[in-house]
């Protein structure tokens, strides 16, 4: 990938994760996120694809699986303390941005565990 493509699809990461802090922000439970479900699996989508393209896989992974959380909410799913995974997981992303190396096993590891239990 060029310099240029991976500048340009760094800042839209950057945007995406932007745009889903700013949508939690008015979240107060899990009601909230509820009912914001679709807005943020739009940024979640975005970044999935992304993220591996900028040598962000780890990034990507842990989208994919939010995205795979928000897809179920929107079918109806419910589970608890998803505001919580989702506060915690944008802070994650938010790191992984900022340091290059930043684990984000922890996390992912997280998420996949309140994904599976979603059925």
């Amino acid at each position: 990938m060029s310099e240029e493509f991976i500048n340009a699809a760094t800042k839209e990461i950057n945007e995406e994760i932007s745009g889903i802090r700013s949508i939690l922000n008015y979240c107060k439970s899990d009601s909230d996120l509820y009912a914001n479900a679709d807005k943020i699996q739009k940024h979640t989508h975005k970044i999935k694809g992304l993220a591996p393209m900028v040598n962000k896989d780890d990034l990507g992974l842990l989208s994919s699986l939010l995205d795979s959380i928000l897809k179920k909410i929107m079918k109806g799913k419910k589970s608890t303390c998803l505001l919580e995974l989702f506060i915690t997981s944008i802070a994650e992303m938010i790191k992984s941005m900022t340091f290059s190396n930043y684990d984000l096993d922890k996390i992912k590891k997280h998420a996949s565990k309140i994904s599976s239990s979603i059925s």
